[in-house]
């Protein structure tokens, strides 16, 4: 199976593009060094990316993180904002290279809210500016999209239930995960981190255990099975072969591990995304684009809308 890096147009050296289009059929892809914001503005989206599989309707947004094989299926009635950020434009690249990101209107807490129509004002400013061509300076709007979906839609926080993030714990969490993604492939204990981190045992399992991921074994898992899904979907490697290049044990634990975490098996998520290549090369990956102009309007118009019930809901 081939899945594709499509190759994203800029505009005046911008960091960032966007498309207005409406989703068909698509074709499964990835993109090496991109955010994806997915902006549904009217109708519904389904969304499978990585472990996800949501639905977005009218006003909902969802965040796809670099490198996540995904893909959206639509019935053409919709109308979408696909927004792409490239974090390798920006100075702290090497470390965003191991933050996950969850702006997702599906898991949106009080507190967050604020900060959610701050991530949909800053894109829908960014895409007029796209669309119209201009040669404007962006650097601040850019950083303050990117500076927001860190500080409160990155996976540390997932489970917060207010906008007050330990710094330090922070780091740590950054750096456990970083270690893990560059050595998933070997054995990897709690013992092992915990030394690392220069923490016993007990604290630093209760330290994972408050994050998204639960557990140890769960955020280990996590990470191997991620990556042994882009091995499922580019490679004609077997299932066992996969399980072991990716640091498993045992296949029947890949298994094990894949459906807890996928809600489906590695044969099957393999099955999946060829039926979508199948079907999205059938309809030449439908999605229909708007002109740059026609993207210009109509964002213009929802901007209008958008703020008019931002207001009225304040009174």
């Amino acid at each position: 199976m081939i899945i594709p890096e499509p190759k994203l147009k800029y505009k005046n050296n911008m960091p960032f593009s966007a498309e207005l289009c409406r989703i068909g059929k698509q074709y499964p892809h990835r993109h090496s060094t991109e955010l994806e914001l997915v902006y549904c503005l009217e109708g519904t989206i389904h969304l499978i990316a990585a472990d996800q599989d949501y639905v977005l309707t009218p006003g909902q947004i969802h965040s796809i993180d670099y490198y996540d094989l995904h893909y959206l299926n639509g019935s053409l009635e919709n109308m979408t904002l696909i927004f792409h950020l490239d974090l390798s434009a920006l100075p702290e690249w090497e470390e965003l290279r191991y933050v996950y990101y969850a702006c997702e209107s599906n898991h949106c807490f009080p507190y967050q809210q604020p900060a959610m129509d701050q991530v949909k004002d800053i894109i829908l400013a960014l895409s007029t500016i796209y669309f119209r061509g201009y040669d404007v300076d962006c650097s601040r709007g850019v950083r303050t999209l990117a500076d927001v979906l860190l500080q409160y839609f990155n996976w540390f926080n997932y489970e917060n239930q207010d906008d007050y993030m330990n710094e330090d714990l922070y780091a740590r969490f950054t750096r456990i995960l970083k270690y893990i993604n560059n050595n998933y492939r070997e054995k990897i204990t709690v013992s092992q981190l915990a030394s690392r981190e220069h923490m016993n045992r007990t604290y630093f399992s209760q330290f994972i255990s408050k994050t998204v991921f639960n557990s140890f074994s769960n955020m280990v898992n996590y990470i191997r099975c991620y990556n042994a899904e882009i091995l499922l979907l580019t490679t004609d490697m077997s299932v066992s072969d996969i399980s072991f290049e990716c640091g498993f044990s045992d296949p029947k634990y890949f298994y094990s591990a894949f459906k807890s975490l996928w809600h489906l098996t590695p044969t099957e998520d393999r099955r999946r995304y060829a039926r979508q290549c199948l079907d999205a090369k059938a309809i030449k990956n439908s999605s229909i684009p708007f002109s740059d102009d026609a993207a210009a309007a109509i964002i213009r118009d929802y901007i209008s809308k958008w703020h008019i019930t931002k207001c009225l809901a304040a009174t």
